[in-house]
């Protein structure tokens, strides 16, 4: 039995539930860029998980349970973190199928930096600092804290 799911119902899937995120953490004594796609969701759902796993060829799918969290149910996590993947798996798959809705600015910052890493700039400290500028961009949010989308305001 074919499990691979239908590309557009992965994009519309991740549109929904997908992050791309652009990590910076201090290791070493160094600064490292790192870059992740990640889908998380209920403990009931990992068979999703494990089709987009399927289908994009790459990645894996965790169990996640936080004891000190007693409200946070069980869930299941599927990561792609390599970047050998991201590069040549995940970006091309969401260039194919262009994402629809808000993800697709993060996705652009996501291609970016990828490229940034690609050249090695993340190596040193100017380039990380050209990426840390790349992954702080304000997005086009309707974040009601901001004093231009604030509802209702007059």
């Amino acid at each position: 039995m074919n499990t691979k799911l239908n590309s557009n119902y992965i994009v519309g899937f991740v549109d929904g539930e997908g992050c791309f995120s652009i990590t910076i953490n201090n290791h070493n004594n160094k600064q490292e860029v790192r870059l992740l796609f990640e889908i998380e969701l209920r403990e009931d759902d990992k068979k999703i998980l494990e089709r987009i796993q399927e289908t994009l060829e790459c990645g894996n799918i965790y169990y996640l349970k936080y004891k000190r969290y007693q409200k946070w149910r069980p869930h299941y996590k599927y990561k792609v973190s390599n970047f050998s993947d991201i590069y040549t798996k995940v970006i091309p798959f969401f260039r194919k199928y262009p994402l629809q809705a808000k993800k697709k600015l993060s996705f652009a910052k996501f291609c970016k930096v990828a490229n940034m890493i690609k050249k090695k700039q993340h190596l040193n400290a100017i380039g990380i600092e050209k990426i840390k500028k790349v992954r702080n961009l304000v997005s086009d949010s309707l974040d009601a804290l901001d004093t231009h989308v604030q509802w209702g305001a007059v």
